[in-house]
């Protein structure tokens, strides 16, 4: 006897994350046929740049041709594994895919940017300046934020901010489908060229409107078959 799946085999979208937060993120995405995986981080080298980490936690996913949803910091990733030939196509939500896009709008990446400092304490304690740039609104959203913050390993944060700072990239892959909120105090809109607009979505809506982020990349799985 065949079962379901034996059929129909379930499809995986393997899921990365923002500036070294957990897949807590994704918890709230469901689409039939598909599992939503996370890839955890992978160990990195001081000497490491968006595109050789990014091909890092690539070798880390056990399927060949891999589909990426990155989130934020794991939407460059996966825009450099795009650029880097060895993935077709991926799914950002939140992100940006050029230096440009990236604009150093917010201001406490602007202050880090124009200052040149990295204090890792400022992005794993979780400040309400960090949580309003966020987007955090609910008790629900803010505890998370707060518990995900605190748990972020300082040097891997720091690492990270000092890539996403000197991220020099200005190709857009064509195989990228990108998502962004018209209410992203993380990632400016007024930078952003995107393909699928959420109004009022903040940099978390990912997490606090999973169903909508849902039916958008099912509708963009669907246009790709």
């Amino acid at each position: 006897m065949l079962f379901f799946n034996e059929i129909y085999p379930v499809k995986n979208i393997y899921c990365i994350s923002g500036l070294g937060a957990d897949h807590r993120f994704f918890g709230n995405l469901r689409i039939d046929g598909y599992s939503f995986l996370p890839v955890p981080w992978v160990a990195f080298s001081s000497d490491d740049d968006m595109r050789s980490y990014a091909l890092k936690m690539y070798h880390s996913i056990p399927e060949k041709d891999p589909l990426i949803l990155g989130l934020s910091f794991g939407g460059m990733l996966t825009v450099e594994m795009c650029n880097s030939g060895v993935i077709q196509k991926g799914i950002i939500v939140s992100s940006a895919k050029t230096k440009t896009e990236l604009g150093y709008s917010n201001p406490v990446l602007k202050m880090v940017y124009d200052l040149k400092i990295l204090p890792a304490k400022l992005f794993t304690t979780p400040f309400n300046i960090v949580l309003y740039s966020l987007g955090a609104n609910t008790n629900e959203e803010k505890t998370l934020l707060r518990d995900i913050i605190s748990k972020s390993d300082p040097a891997f944060v720091t690492w990270c901010i000092k890539t996403l700072l000197s991220w020099e990239n200005i190709e857009i892959p064509s195989g990228i489908s990108h998502i962004h909120g018209t209410a992203d105090r993380t990632i400016s809109p007024k930078y952003i060229t995107t393909d699928y607009w959420v109004d009022g979505g903040s940099h978390i809506m990912v997490y606090n409107r999973g169903e909508e982020i849902s039916r958008i990349i099912e509708g963009i799985l669907g246009s790709n078959i």
